[in-house]
C-alpha cells in the first residue's frame, strides 16, 4: 500500500474556462447499404426456410422499410447508433412481430429461429433500420 501524507489544499488560479466546439459526436462509419435480397441470402445461409417463408420475410421487410414512422425515428436518431441498435431495434422487431400476428403467421411467432436474439426478426429489424439510415445520411 502507498503511504500518503496530507499537504493541505491546492487551488488553481482563476475560473474554469470551457472551450466551445469540442463536443462533436463522431457520426461513426457511413451506413452500409443493405438490400432485402442480401438479407434473405443471409437468412437462408443461417436458417433452413421455405420459399414461402422467404417471400413473406421479403414482404414484411419491404412494408417496414416503407414505414414513414420508422423512417422519421431513424432520421431523428441517425447520430445515436446506441439507441438505434439497442432499444429501437427491439421496437422495430416488435413491429415486425405485430405484422406477422396481423397476417395470422402464428407459427413463426413461436419459432425460436425467428424469435431469438440474432434470429430472423432481429435480422429483419436491423435491415429495416439500415435501409432508413441509408436515406437519412
Amino acid at each position: 500500500k502507498a503511504a500518503l501524507e496530507f499537504q493541505g489544499e491546492v487551488r488553481s488560479g482563476g475560473p474554469v474556462k470551457l472551450k466551445p466546439g469540442k463536443g462533436k459526436k463522431g457520426s461513426g462509419p457511413p451506413p452500409k447499404k443493405v438490400s432485402v435480397q442480401d438479407m434473405i441470402a443471409e437468412i437462408r445461409a443461417r436458417f433452413d426456410i421455405s420459399d414461402e417463408a422467404a417471400l413473406y420475410i421479403k414482404q414484411v421487410t419491404e412494408e417496414k422499410s416503407a414505414d414513414p414512422a420508422i423512417r422519421s425515428t431513424v432520421t431523428t436518431h441517425r447520430e445515436d447508433r446506441i439507441y438505434l441498435e439497442g432499444p429501437y431495434r427491439g421496437q422495430v422487431n416488435g413491429e415486425i412481430q405485430t405484422a406477422y400476428d396481423e397476417h395470422g403467421r402464428y407459427e413463426e411467432l413461436s419459432d425460436p429461429k425467428y424469435m431469438d436474439t440474432g434470429g430472423i426478426f432481429d435480422i429483419m429489424a436491423v435491415t429495416v433500420i439500415q435501409h432508413h439510415l441509408s436515406f437519412a445520411a
